[in-house]
């Protein structure tokens, strides 16, 4: 059987140099890129939680994956109690976004450039 494969974009520990991104190591990296300007980034402590409904681009990149691997990133997300997946435009094609759907809490802090790797090394911490 062949399986299928997907584009999934990716903007916290699953990144290059993320805790998880050994995950991705089967995949194949397309590139890095920004979305649209429609999201909110949020610092939750340990991950980055991204919301619809903003003005911030989100920093990332974008791999192509088999079902396999989509699966164990679903349950790497808590799909679909913490995260959602939905699709999203790039310009490596339609790509599977990971959106937050708990609740925001009111001292997350906002990452206003929608880089989390670069906002963990300004805080000289692991994405």
């Amino acid at each position: 059987m062949i399986p299928d494969y997907n584009l999934v974009f990716v903007y916290g520990t699953l990144r290059p140099g993320g805790r998880n991104h050994d995950l991705l190591a089967t995949a194949t990296h397309c590139g890095t890129c920004r979305s649209s300007p429609r999201y909110i980034l949020y610092d939750t402590g340990p991950y980055p939680a991204a919301v619809e409904h903003g003005t911030t681009r989100l920093k990332g990149d974008v791999f192509l994956i088999d079902d396999a691997t989509l699966a164990k990133l679903d349950l790497l997300e808590n799909v679909p109690v913490d995260y959602q997946r939905t699709r999203i435009e790039t310009e490596h094609g339609l790509t599977w976004l990971y959106l937050w759907q708990r609740v925001i809490k009111g001292d997350w802090p906002c990452i206003s450039d929608g880089d989390w790797n670069r906002y963990c090394r300004d805080l000289n911490r692991i994405g």
